[in-house]
């Protein structure tokens, strides 16, 4: 971490910290601590957090629709085959669900890739 902020620690503060990184090593505790200079104490490793990518090839809510739209009057005990479309298998898989989850519960379908038919066949547990 090589943020710099313009702050300095007063005295007090430092010994507060030098106390509680001695507390810590005192009780054998692996640790890392960034303190308001951007200096880092302690041997484990401090990961950048990485940011959340979306996908900009296809328009938020575009997949879930396409799924949707086969999903949606599925009873229980029923077997849907949702085609490929413009998307990967996976993909179709993955989004049906998704969907599916969201309507009927965690649990409520399972699925499986047809690849012959180039398509997920789902079916409603619950």
């Amino acid at each position: 971490m090589k943020e710099q902020l313009e702050f300095e620690l007063s005295q007090v503060q430092q010994q507060a910290l030098k106390r509680a990184l001695l507390l810590l090593d005192g009780i054998k505790c692996k640790y890392a601590v960034v303190d308001p200079l951007g200096n880092k104490h302690g041997s484990l490793e401090i990961k950048e957090p990485t940011k959340r990518t979306t996908n900009t090839e296809f328009v938020f809510g575009e997949r879930s629709k396409y799924a949707r739209q086969f999903l949606k009057d599925m009873p229980i005990g029923g077997v849907v085959e949702v085609p490929k479309g413009p998307y990967e298998l996976h993909m179709v898989q993955s989004i049906g669900t998704s969907v599916s989850q969201k309507m009927w519960g965690i649990g409520s379908v399972t699925t499986t890739v047809n690849r012959d038919k180039n398509c997920v066949e789902f079916l409603r547990l619950q």
